[in-house]
Parts: structure tokens; sequence; C-alpha cells
């Protein structure tokens, strides 16, 4: 196995700006935990305090959006509980991977393009956010398609976190984001008509958690 560069703020940076495949992202991090937890307690590096909560910071939340990238949602939830306790009541980074987190456990889509779009999140951290944001529109996507057999615009929008009120007037960039996929719009009946489809992936796979909270308000779609 190939030693990994010392962790440092500076790896972390240009591991989150980099397009690796979400696993191999997540497996890098994963080999970092350990040193993480000795920084954390002091042990095993020259500066025990100063500068290492923003490391700290910026590793858990990293290694958290890796979690998410590839679909470990109760994984993410474990690791939450493992981030150092003070650091995790007190950095806005972290908390605000916890406020997504309820989110998605929810299954609060509004909510989770809210936390992904408007918290503060630190510009080392932009580019894993916005990864999540299209991985979870897509993983929706599909979960939709699959789920409804006819839906209102305004609802389908919302999924995606598109804008409701537009879609709901019969926008026609955000309906042709839908019939590009493949889905059928009727103007008469003011519904679309989706059709099971697939986003091209590396290793991401549908949210299988998502897929089922789908389908049950697909039982309800009009």
């Amino acid at each position: 196995m190939m030693k990994l560069p010392a962790l440092s703020t500076e790896q972390l940076k240009q591991l989150a700006a980099s397009n690796l495949p979400p696993s191999q992202l997540f497996e890098i991090l994963s080999r970092y935990e350990s040193d993480a937890c000795l920084m954390e307690s002091g042990g095993g590096h020259p500066k025990t305090r100063g500068g290492d909560s923003e490391l700290l910071s910026l590793f858990y939340s990293s290694f958290f959006f890796a979690h998410l990238l590839t679909n470990q949602i109760p994984e993410a939830r474990a690791l939450t509980q493992r981030m150092p306790e003070a650091l995790r009541h007190q950095d806005s980074s972290l908390q605000n991977c916890l406020t997504l987190l309820r989110a998605i456990w929810q299954t609060q889509h509004a909510q989770v393009y809210q936390a992904l779009r408007s918290l503060p999140w630190p510009e080392g951290l932009r580019h894993l956010v916005r990864r999540y944001e299209s991985f979870f529109q897509d993983q929706t996507l599909i979960a939709v398609s699959t789920s409804y057999e006819a839906i209102r615009p305004a609802v389908a929008a919302s999924y995606l976190g598109l804008d409701s009120q537009a879609a709901e007037q019969g926008d026609h960039s955000i309906i042709q984001k839908f019939t590009d996929c493949g889905w059928t719009w009727n103007p008469e009946t003011q519904l679309l008509y989706p059709v099971p489809i697939t986003v091209p992936s590396t290793d991401e796979q549908p949210s299988n958690g998502i897929r089922e909270a789908m389908t049950m308000l697909g039982s309800h779609a009009n």
C-alpha cells in the first residue's frame, strides 16, 4: 500500500478540491483517521494545539462528505460520534455537517438543499459540498423516476431543489430538465410522466433509503 503524505491542512485541501472517485477519496481519508485521533489527544504531533482545530475540522468535514458520496449514511452518523466532542459542539463546519445529516436522515429534501446552499461552508470544503449536491440530485432523480407514474411539476422540482413556483406555472426551462431525461409532459393534464432512468456514475450507487422514502411518497402522487 502506497504511503500517504503526512496529514496536513494543505493535503486535505488538495483532496477536497480533487475529483477523485468517492471510493478512493473515502479510502485515503479513512487511512488518516488514526492520525487525526492522535492529533486530537496531543500524541504523535509536535504541536498539540494551536492550528490543530482547523486541521481536525477540515479532516472530519471532508471525511463526512466522503461518507455521503459513497452512500454510507449510517456510517456518517457514526462518524459524527467519533468527532472530538468539544470541536463538534463549537466548530461551525461540523455543526453544518450535523444540520445536513439531520435533513438527509429525515429525507427532508428542501432542508438538504438549504443546508448545502445557504450554510457558511469554508472555502476548502465547497467543492465537496457542490459534488454532494449534484450527487444527491442524481440519486433523487433516479428515485423519483422509479417511484411515480405521474407527478406535478412543482413536486418534481421540489425534490431536485428547483423553483417550485416557476415549475407550477409551467416554466419551459424546468419542464425541459425532466423531458431531457426521457419524461413526458402533458400540457392538458399539467402532469409529468416519469420513466425509469439511470444516471452515469463511477462507484456511486443509488441510495436505498431515498428509494424507499420516495416509494412511499409515490403512493400518494396525484
